[in-house]
C-alpha cells in the first residue's frame, strides 16, 4: 500500500492537485461575492443544485457555490487540504481527480433524486462533499491503524469514519436540511466505494492462444509453377 506519511490529523504537504483545487475554489468564492453582493447577480440560482430541477450541470457546479462567511469558507479549505493531500501522495493526481468527481456525483445524484421524491427540497451547494469523501477514502485506506486527533486522543481510522457519519447526522439534527444529509452520506459512501474499487483484486488476463497446426500436416506454398499453371498436391 502506498505511503501516506502517517495517519494523523495534521496538515500534510500541499500537493499539486489540491493546491490548484483550493486556488480554483477561492477564485470562485471571491467572484461569487462580487457578483452577489455588488452586482446583484444570483450565482447560487444558476450553479447550486436544485434537487429535481432541470439544470443537470448543477450536479457538478454546486461545489463552486459557497454561501458561508469567509471564516467558515477557509476552514472548509483546510479540511479539503487535510483530506485530499494524503490521498494524492499515495495514489497520484489522476486518482485524486477521479476521487473528487466520484464523491461530487455520489453526493449530488442522490440529492437530485431526493428532490423528485420530496419537491421543494433545499438546494445543495459547497465543497464539503469533496472533503467528506476525501476523509472517508483516506480513513478507509488506513483501516484499523491508529490515528491521533491533534495529539489529544487516539482512535482507529475506522472509528474516525464512524465519527464522520455521526457528525453528518448531528448537522442534520441542527439544520433539518435533509438534502445536506443525503449528500454527506452519499459523499462518504462514494469515497469508501472508490478506494474499494481501486484496491479490488485484479484477475490476471489469460495468455493469448495462438493457432497451432495439427501434427503431421505439411503446408505447401500455393501459387503458379514455372509454366503458369496452378500447383496441385497429388
Amino acid at each position: 500500500m502506498p505511503s501516506y506519511g502517517g495517519p494523523q490529523l495534521a496538515l500534510p504537504r500541499l500537493t499539486q492537485v489540491v493546491k490548484k483545487l483550493i486556488i480554483g475554489l477561492f477564485i470562485a468564492y471571491v467572484a461569487q461575492l462580487i457578483l452577489d453582493k455588488w452586482l446583484n447577480f444570483n450565482v447560487a440560482g444558476v450553479l447550486a443544485l436544485s434537487p429535481g430541477g432541470p439544470g443537470l450541470w448543477q450536479l457538478v457546479t454546486y461545489v463552486l457555490v459557497d454561501l458561508s462567511d469567509p471564516v467558515m469558507f477557509f476552514v472548509g479549505l483546510l479540511f479539503l487540504w487535510w483530506a485530499l493531500s494524503p490521498f494524492e501522495v499515495g495514489y497520484g493526481p489522476q486518482r485524486t481527480l477521479q476521487l473528487c468527481l466520484v464523491t461530487a456525483l455520489a453526493a449530488s445524484v442522490p440529492a437530485y433524486a431526493l428532490g423528485i421524491v420530496i419537491p421543494g427540497s433545499p438546494p445543495l451547494f459547497g465543497s464539503s462533499s469533496l472533503w467528506f469523501g476525501g476523509i472517508a477514502a483516506t480513513t478507509w485506506l488506513f483501516g484499523d491503524r491508529p490515528m491521533s486527533l491533534f495529539g489529544l486522543f487516539t482512535m482507529s481510522a475506522r472509528q474516525f469514519l464512524w465519527l464522520l457519519l455521526g457528525m453528518s447526522v448531528l448537522m442534520f439534527i441542527a439544520s433539518k436540511n435533509h438534502t445536506r444529509l443525503v449528500a454527506d452520506l452519499g459523499a462518504i459512501g462514494g469515497g469508501v466505494g472508490f478506494v474499494r474499487w481501486i484496491k479490488r483484486p485484479r484477475t490476471p488476463k489469460a495468455p493469448r492462444k495462438t493457432a497451432q497446426r495439427p501434427p503431421g500436416i505439411k503446408v505447401i506454398q500455393g501459387g503458379l509453377d514455372d509454366n503458369g499453371r496452378p500447383k496441385w498436391l497429388n
